[in-house]
C-alpha cells in the first residue's frame, strides 16, 4: 500500500471511529485543535467549526478545580503520554465523564509536532460504579444497624445484668466473682462496636457532620419533641478518630435514652469550648430519674466507660419529675482534665 493509499486508509478509519479522536498543535500558541472527527461532535454537541483553533480546555466549562487536570497539563508540557479522567460539559451544559488518553507524534527528529487525543464517554460506567458503590453502602449500613439493635443490644443487655448481679452480690457480702466475665463481655461488646463503627465508616466523616446527622435522625424518630442542636461560636473540634467515634457513641446512647425513657417534650444537645476541653451537654425536660439508684447507674455505666477512657469526665443530673442533664467533658488528644468538677 503506497503513502497516499496508506493516508486515506487512516483517515476512514479515524473518521468511522466511535470514540472521539483530536488532534492539537502544541507548538501554536495555546495548543489549538486542530482537528476532530464526526464522532467528537456527536458526543460534545459541538460542530468541528466551533473548536478548531480553541484549546479544548473549553470542554471543561468553570470546573477547573480537577486533580487529573495537573497531570494532563504535565503530560503535555513534557511531551508524553498519558491517561485521565475528566468532567467535561457538552455544548447544552450537560455533564459526561470523559477518560481521555493523549498520545505525542514526533518528527523525524523527535520534536513533538502534534498530540492525538482518543476520549471515550465514561458517563455510564461512572453511574453504575456510583449505584454498586450505594448498594454496597446501604448492605453496610443494613448489617451494621441489625448488629447494633439486635446483637449488640443482646450482649449490653447480659453486660448490664451481670454488672447489676455483682454489686448486688458484694453490698450483700456475697461471694461471688464476676470480674473475668465482665471482662469477657466487655471486650466483645468493645469488638462488636468497633466492627459497627467500621461497616458504618463513621471515622471517614467530619465530627461535627456526624452530629448534626445524629440529631436530625432522632429529629425523624420523634417528630413530636422539639431537638435543637446548638454549637457555640468559636468551638473548634481536634478529635482523633477514636475520640470522634466513643464521642459520638455517648451521644447517641444519651439520645436514645431520652427517646426511650425521658418523655421528654424539648432536648437540647450542645457543644462547646471550656478551657481547651470539649463540652458536651445533652439537657432534656422529661421526667427525670435518681441517678443514684442501681439500675440508673448500671444503665449509664457504659456511657461513664467510654468517657473515661479517653480522660475525660461524666456527669448526670437528674431529680424525678425536673429532666435530666447528662455532661461530657474531655481534653482532645487525651490530654489531663481538669480535677473540678463539671
Amino acid at each position: 500500500m503506497d503513502g497516499p493509499d496508506r493516508l486515506r486508509l487512516l483517515e476512514r478509519a479515524v473518521t468511522a471511529s466511535t470514540n472521539s479522536i483530536v488532534i492539537s498543535d502544541p507548538n501554536q500558541p495555546d495548543d489549538p485543535l486542530v482537528y476532530v472527527n464526526p464522532a467528537f461532535e456527536m458526543t460534545t454537541g459541538y460542530a468541528a467549526e466551533e473548536v478548531l483553533g480553541r484549546n479544548c480546555r473549553f470542554l471543561q466549562d468553570e470546573d477547573r478545580d480537577q486533580p487529573a487536570l495537573e497531570e494532563l497539563r504535565t503530560a503535555v508540557r513534557e511531551g508524553c503520554h498519558c491517561t485521565v479522567v475528566l468532567r467535561n460539559y457538552r455544548k447544552d451544559g450537560t455533564l459526561f465523564w470523559n477518560e481521555l488518553s493523549i498520545y505525542p507524534v514526533r518528527d523525524e527528529e523527535g520534536r513533538v509536532t502534534s498530540f492525538v487525543g482518543v476520549q471515550n464517554d465514561i458517563t455510564e460506567r461512572i453511574r453504575a460504579e456510583e449505584i454498586l458503590s450505594e448498594i454496597r453502602r446501604a448492605e453496610r449500613r443494613r448489617i451494621a444497624r441489625d448488629l447494633h439493635d439486635i446483637v449488640l443490644q443482646d450482649l449490653s443487655g447480659a453486660l448490664q445484668s451481670l454488672r447489676l448481679t455483682h454489686l448486688q452480690a458484694k453490698s450483700s457480702g456475697t461471694s461471688l466473682d464476676f470480674d473475668e466475665e465482665l471482662g469477657a463481655l466487655g471486650r466483645a461488646s468493645s469488638g462488636l462496636r468497633s466492627a459497627i463503627y467500621d461497616l458504618r465508616r463513621e471515622k471517614e466523616r467530619p465530627f461535627l457532620e456526624s452530629v448534626e446527622s445524629l440529631v436530625e435522625l432522632n429529629q425523624q424518630a420523634t417528630p413530636e419533641r422539639g431537638i435543637r442542636l446548638v454549637i457555640e461560636e468559636g468551638f473548634s473540634v481536634g478529635l482523633s478518630g477514636k475520640e470522634s467515634v466513643e464521642l459520638l457513641r455517648v451521644l447517641q446512647e444519651a439520645l436514645t435514652n431520652v427517646r426511650r425513657h425521658s418523655a421528654a417534650r424539648n432536648v437540647e444537645v450542645g457543644l462547646r469550648m471550656q478551657d481547651e476541653a470539649i463540652l458536651i451537654v445533652v439537657a432534656d425536660d422529661g421526667r427525670g430519674f435518681d441517678p443514684g439508684s442501681g439500675r440508673a447507674g448500671v444503665g449509664l455505666s457504659a456511657m461513664r466507660e467510654r468517657v473515661e477512657g479517653l480522660g475525660g469526665e461524666f456527669e448526670v443530673r437528674s431529680q424525678p419529675g425536673q429532666g435530666t442533664e447528662v455532661k461530657v467533658r474531655i481534653h482532645p488528644g487525651g490530654g489531663t482534665p481538669d480535677p473540678g468538677r463539671l
